[in-house]
Order: C-alpha cells, then sequence, then structure tokens
C-alpha cells in the first residue's frame, strides 16, 4: 500500500468502532472491496470497546412509538424525528439478525426475559429494553465485529494507519491521504465513509479513550463538509473520581439497576421526578451545582442495596476498578464527578449518511443524523452506529448511488505533522473543560476563543494544530447559541431568546 500509486478500493472506511465496522460489512454484502483504516494498533482500540452500559433493544412492553417519545423527550426538542423513527423500525432487527445471530454476542441471558434475554433500565427510558453483556458490553460487540472484518476477505484492514486529509477532486471526495509507518499512503475510492468516533480527549475530564481528538471532523472540515452543533458535548453524570485523576465510566446501567446519588451527608439531592435517573445532562448539572453548594470534591452513588456477589457478576469491569481503589461498592457509595462523554452534533448527514460533500458519507459519533438533537437518550450511540454505519456502508457501496470515480492530478507528497509538547495538549483539554464545559458564559467562550487562537498560532502546524478548528468549532457555536437546552447550559441566558428550528433530514 506504500507505493507512490495509489491503491484503489470500492469504499474507503476511516475508523474500526461500531459504525465504521459495520459499514464496511454492509458495502462487502453489496460487492464492494473495502479498505478500512484504523488510528491505532490494535483495530479493536476504538471507543465502542468502551462502551460499558448497553445497547438498545426492544422490551416486552415496549414500541417503536414509545422509544421514538424516549428519544424526542431526551433530547430537548431538537431531536430529528425522521431519525428516532427509523432507528426504532430498525434497531433491534439489526441486533438480532447481525449481532446476536450472525456473530453470536454473548448478551446477558433470563429464561423469564424478553426472548430468553435479560433487559435492563436506564435513564430517561420508560421501559427496561437495554441489552448488556455484564459491564462490558461495548468490549464484546467490538470483539465480534472486529473478528468478522479480519474474517472477510473483501476487507483490506489497515490499523495504526492515520488518515491526514481527505481526497477531493472536482467537489467530490475520492479518496484519502494516511500517514502508515513514517510515510504518507493513498486510497482512492468511489465512496468514504467518516466513522472516526468523538473528541471527548480534547476535554481535561473525559470518559473516552486518548485517541478520540475529533479527527474526523478536523477532515470534514478542511474538506468544506458541513457540520452542525458541534458545541453540544454530552458530559456523563457518573465517572469515577479515582486516585490517578482518570475518569473511569460507572455506567449509568448502575442507576438502573436501583443505584441512587447522594451528597456528602448520604441525603438524595436531585429535585427530579425521575431522581438518579433522570436525563443525563439534568444529572450532570445538577451534581456539579450539589458539589458547589457543599465543597464537595463529588458526588456518591451508593448501590449498597446489591450484595458483593451480584455486584461482581453484573458490573464485573466497575467492580474490579472500584475494588483497585479501595472501594467495597456493596458497602460503600463510588464517589462520581461528570466527565465529558459524547458529541452529539457533528458531519451533517442525512438518513443514509450522505454528507454535503459528494462522495463522503459519515456515521457514528463523528456523523449528526439529527437523532440526538441537544442530548443522548442512554444506549442509543451503540444502536445509531450500528443502523447508521450499516445504512452508510451500503448506500456507499450502491453502484446507482455511488458517484463516477473522477481522475485525481498527481498528489504532492504530504509532510506528516509533527507532535505538539504535551503541555499545549493539556493547555488545550484546560481550555475546553473550563470554557466549554458543563456551564456556559459568553465571557468564558470569548476568553476560550482568544486562547485557542494563541495555539493556532504557536502550534499550527502539528498534530494539535489540526484538531483546533474542531475545538474553535464547539466554542463558536456556544457562543452564537444563546439558548439553554439539552447539554448546552448558558449561565449567562436565563430563557430562551428564540424558538426551536426544527432539524431537516438534509444535509444544508
Amino acid at each position: 500500500m506504500l507505493g507512490a500509486e495509489p491503491e484503489v478500493a470500492d469504499v474507503v472506511v476511516v475508523g474500526g468502532g461500531i459504525a465504521g465496522c459495520a459499514a464496511a460489512l454492509a458495502a462487502t454484502r453489496k460487492g464492494a472491496e473495502v479498505v478500512l483504516l484504523t488510528k491505532l494498533h490494535d483495530p479493536e482500540e476504538a471507543n465502542t470497546r468502551y462502551a460499558q452500559g448497553g445497547i438498545v433493544y426492544t422490551g416486552p412492553d415496549d414500541s417503536s412509538g414509545l422509544l421514538v417519545r424516549d428519544v424526542l423527550e431526551a433530547g430537548a426538542g431538537e431531536s430529528s424525528r425522521a431519525a428516532a423513527e427509523l432507528l426504532s423500525r430498525e434497531g433491534s432487527p439489526l441486533v438480532r439478525g447481525l449481532l446476536i445471530e450472525d456473530l453470536g454476542v454473548p448478551f446477558d441471558r433470563d429464561a423469564n426475559g424478553f426472548e430468553g434475554l435479560h433487559l435492563t433500565l436506564e435513564g430517561a427510558h420508560s421501559v427496561p429494553r437495554i441489552l448488556h453483556v455484564g459491564g462490558t458490553t461495548g468490549y464484546e460487540i467490538q470483539y465480534a465485529l472486529t473478528s468478522a472484518v479480519r474474517t472477510e476477505p473483501r476487507i483490506t484492514l489497515l490499523p495504526a494507519t492515520e488518515v491526514l486529509d481527505l481526497v477531493v477532486s472536482r467537489g467530490q471526495c475520492v479518496g484519502i491521504s494516511a500517514a502508515k509507518d513514517g510515510e504518507v499512503l493513498t486510497v482512492l475510492g468511489r465512496g468514504v465513509v467518516l466513522a472516526t468516533g468523538g473528541m471527548g480527549a480534547l476535554y481535561e475530564h473525559t470518559t473516552n479513550p486518548p485517541a478520540a481528538t475529533g479527527d474526523g471532523y478536523a477532515l470534514a472540515l478542511r474538506a468544506g463538509a458541513l457540520v452542525r452543533d458541534l458545541h453540544y458535548i454530552q458530559f456523563h453524570p457518573t465517572a469515577l473520581c479515582g486516585s490517578d485523576g482518570e475518569r473511569f465510566l460507572i455506567s449509568e446501567a448502575v442507576r438502573g439497576e436501583g443505584g441512587v446519588l447522594k451528597d456528602p451527608d448520604g441525603e438524595e439531592f436531585l429535585g427530579h421526578p425521575l431522581g438518579s435517573l433522570a436525563p443525563r445532562d439534568v444529572v450532570a448539572r445538577g451534581i456539579q451545582s450539589m458539589m458547589e453548594r457543599t465543597g464537595s470534591p463529588c458526588a456518591y452513588l451508593d448501590i449498597t442495596h446489591r450484595s458483593s456477589q451480584w455486584l461482581e457478576e453484573r458490573f464485573p469491569a466497575i467492580h474490579a476498578r472500584c475494588s483497585s481503589e479501595g472501594i467495597d461498592m456493596s458497602r460503600e457509595p463510588i464517589p462520581v464527578v461528570p466527565a465529558a462523554h459524547y458529541a452529539c452534533g457533528g458531519v451533517a448527514t442525512d438518513l443514509s449518511g450522505r454528507t454535503s460533500l459528494r462522495g463522503l458519507w459519515a456515521a457514528g459519533e463523528v456523523a449528526s443524523t439529527g437523532l440526538h438533537g441537544s442530548n443522548r437518550l442512554a444506549s442509543t450511540s451503540l444502536l445509531e452506529g450500528l443502523v447508521f454505519g450499516w445504512r452508510a456502508g451500503t448506500d456507499a457501496a450502491l453502484p446507482t448511488t455511488v458517484p463516477e470515480r473522477l481522475p485525481v492530478r498527481p498528489l504532492r507528497p504530504e509532510a506528516i505533522p509533527e507532535s505538539a509538547p504535551e503541555d499545549a495538549w493539556r493547555c488545550l483539554r484546560r481550555i475546553m473543560w473550563e470554557r466549554a464545559g458543563l456551564v456556559r458564559t459568553a465571557e468564558g467562550l470569548i476568553e476560550g476563543l482568544a486562547e485557542v487562537e494563541v495555539l493556532e498560532e504557536d502550534f499550527g502546524g502539528t498534530d494539535l494544530g489540526r484538531v483546533l478548528p474542531v475545538a474553535r468549532g464547539v466554542l463558536e457555536g456556544a457562543l452564537a447559541d444563546r439558548r439553554s437546552r439539552g447539554c448546552h447550559y448558558r449561565l449567562d441566558v436565563q430563557e430562551e431568546e428564540e424558538e426551536v428550528v426544527a432539524l431537516v433530514d438534509l444535509p444544508g
């Protein structure tokens, strides 16, 4: 792949999480030859791997209309009904057909459960409908999908390959350029699917792995594709406040199984009808408010009504991590704080994953279908990645929708960007946490933009410089949006200043 001549595929997929793998597998079922590139050496190392809670399915007392209602309510009035209806219609059949029947993901079973499966409840869901594998659902799904990709002869998997830019010719995306083993390679395709995950690692405190630095948004911005709502960053309410400063995710499923949030005096403090199972933005701000009011460094998640054996079986990863911190979940509450978790906005797409740039599709967290509005409903991320990744891969491989391959003039050798010093990365993460975090003000956002401008001047040609436009997009979007809604909360705006404009289902 490292020769002077570009390699050619039918579909090029950037990212190996649930959306990328689903897109690649779907494209091969249409007869396409696929190249799938992943940033890290281990193809299984994707955001999907760290999803603990589960994936939305269908409960015994459930309906597609009920799921749509829950999505729209959690999205704070800004979700696309068409996207929610599509997810509710196509989600469960795809989970059953691909994950359960084809790939054999070992979801937890219950002889008395719906279809023999154990379903749990999570925040803002009306009924138990979450499929899970202990507390390692994402890990098991990622393992199954990556294994399928590795054994599919029509997929060429290129790990440890960092995409530098999208190749655009005559207003059409026709491939990618990337760095691998210190050299630059080019892969051309009739269609490119971005499935690069989120941007949580641009924040000081996050549940995301370090590689989630917003690369896909940056690629789309440089290529001129439309993005929307980058400032809708969801903060997970319950990340372990560990001794090492890292923020290990404590799944919402812990609260779904009866865990209750309390203040330092052991009192519940969330004044919401759903209590600890309120939407994530409500819970996260409630925790921060309590911390500011009491001076406490954290909130406390109490699930001591469950036995140690039950907790170890139901949440093995969480139980092990808490034990490593000297916390016995069955005897004492877990110290938790909010952390940046999920980007609800992204590269604008229609319901087939098509972006405003011909030849470019996007799926998963990097994309904005309009599904999440301004606040994502729990456990819809894996389902969205699966459904819309599958749709994007299918659409990108169809001869009737794939653009004609255009000639590409000889590419100039690209310089692989240098790495910025870690101090510069830490500076950006502090800016994003303090200026574009849970609570925002015009003054803080303006200061944040000025600080980002300094970083752009000093580190524009580095790996940090490549993602600074994403940080700028978050700050500018938050400054322009004078509405407090969902995960975007402006402390200096007491009431909405404009009517909510419904999202359309086509980019642009």
